[in-house]
């Protein structure tokens, strides 16, 4: 070994580089050439060392292993870093896969053309398909033909949903592979790639049968409710009225009594009086100037005599025992004694009378007074102006007859409703009325075991129902 190989560091061609691949003489550089190096290699002095080729060729190979090491390293660095991130994205992709299969509510992928290309667990379950079925499956055969509310490629919906970019909660019933129909509360958003183009739709549907059938439920348990509630009300409302009627029936039952004691009180010195003023008539000349107030005697006394009558009639009215009567004729007959008075020449009379009404048990002559003391009534409270509604139906239900009266008066005052029946109870302007005509009224019918009853409404007018009972038995 020379001095300046030695001082290099460098062995001789015997024995080459350790590890390192040696170079055979016919392969090295033409002609026995040497190498200079004017500044990377030098001995300490100025002068350049000039190195054999094998020693060049060495310190290439070094270089270039050098190099591949360096190379090696970087790959080995981003093969780690690949790794990493590929562990990542394995492990973001299971998560969105359990999250999207994990979802309570179906969801379905749909490219621009409307075909399926995923779903979750949820969606094979609602619609009943496998999902290799439903991958590749059109949307439009996911929905009834019949359907107006529908989302497919060309349908409204999908059209809005494009224009959009969303859809949200629109209710829409799907088909399930069985044909059955199944309710859905529908969402979707249009999916795009980095550059913000449309690669397809997202939809997403929440299975509304479960929360229908509890809406179906609370709405029936509402309704029960509800029907509960007003029969209970109904129930309600008939207590009342038959305590009212109850209240009413002792009431003129009381008033009937002490009418008919009245009435026997007063009706025996007005008798004496009207024969005693007969007797005085029958001496005292025609012209005695005392005669014109005698006869006012006789006449007032007798029209007291008419009232104690109808006091008679109110308390105790006497019906003819054994006899059948037709109500719709009746009433008619009612109508045609009153029809000519001038009260009625400017009243629209309309009538509705079922014809062949079953017969009723009582007095015809009472019934038609009762039903004649109504009709005026009511003309009298249009004052000669209005609608008159007289009705006859029968009522097989309750084996009776309904007649009603009917006029578009002013109508009566809710706190005078209780003493419409009462004796001289009336709301007219004295010298008009006594207030003995809906009291007879009520009289007759309660005799003829009927009822009376008064619906009526202030500015809208008034109607009476009388019901009489075909199966009665007429004191």
């Amino acid at each position: 070994m020379c001095a300046s190989e030695h001082g290099h560091g460098y062995e001789s061609n015997s024995g080459g580089l350790a590890g390192r691949p040696t170079v055979e003489p016919e392969n090295r550089f033409a002609s026995a050439q040497t190498a200079t190096f004017p500044t990377s290699v030098r001995t300490g002095t100025a002068d350049p060392v000039t190195l054999s080729e094998a020693q060049v060729q060495e310190n290439m190979w070094i270089e270039i292993i050098r190099k591949m090491e360096s190379i090696y390293a970087e790959l080995a660095t981003v093969q780690s870093e690949v790794e990493a991130k590929s562990n990542e994205l394995s492990q973001s992709k299971e998560f969105a896969d359990n999250v999207i299969h994990s979802m309570a509510n179906a969801l379905v992928v749909a490219d621009p053309a409307g075909t399926i290309t995923m779903v979750n667990d949820a969606a094979v379950q609602l619609l009943g398909y496998d999902e290799q079925e439903l991958v590749g499956f059109p949307l439009k055969a996911l929905f009834f033909e019949a359907e107006t509310a529908v989302f497919y490629r060309g349908s409204p919906m999908w059209r809005e949903l494009v224009e959009r970019g969303y859809v949200r909660d629109r209710e829409l019933v799907c088909r399930a592979k069985d044909g059955s129909r199944m309710p859905v509360s529908f969402s979707g958003s249009v999916m795009r790639d980095a550059k913000g183009e449309a690669v397809g739709v997202i939809c997403v549907a929440e299975d509304l049968r479960e929360s229908k059938r509890l809406l179906a439920e609370a709405a029936a348990a509402a309704e029960a409710e509800r029907a509960k509630s007003a029969e209970l009300e109904a129930a309600y409302r008939e207590l009342q009225n038959l305590q009212t009627h109850l209240v009413q029936t002792e009431k003129m039952t009381s008033l009937g009594r002490m009418a008919a004691g009245i009435a026997h009180e007063i009706n025996n010195p007005l008798g004496g009086i009207v024969i005693y003023s007969h007797l005085l008539l029958e001496d005292m000349p025609p012209d005695d100037p005392k005669r014109r107030n005698l006869e006012n005697i006789v006449k007032e006394a007798t029209r007291c005599g008419e009232i104690v009558k109808g006091l008679l009639g109110f308390a105790r009215p006497q019906v003819a025992a054994g006899q059948l009567l037709d109500p719709g004729r009746v009433l008619m007959d009612s109508l045609s004694v009153l029809n000519g008075q001038a009260l009625f020449h400017n009243i629209e009379v309309r009538t509705d009378i079922e014809p062949n009404l079953p017969h009723v048990p009582g007095d015809a002559g009472q019934i038609q007074q009762a039903f004649m003391n109504m009709i005026f009534n009511a003309a009298d409270a249009m004052e000669g102006k209005g609608s008159l509604v007289l009705k006859a139906h029968a009522d097989t239900k309750n084996e009776a007859v309904k007649v009603s009266i009917s006029d578009t008066g002013p109508g009566i005052q809710p706190e005078n409703i209780s003493r419409l029946f009462e004796p001289f109870f009336t709301t007219k302007p004295p010298g008009r009325g006594l207030g003995l005509g809906l009291a007879i009224t009520y009289g007759i019918i309660k005799q003829h075991g009927g009822t009376i009853d008064v619906e009526t409404e202030v500015g809208r007018g008034t109607t009476f129902e009388v019901r009489l009972l075909c199966n009665v038995t007429v004191p």
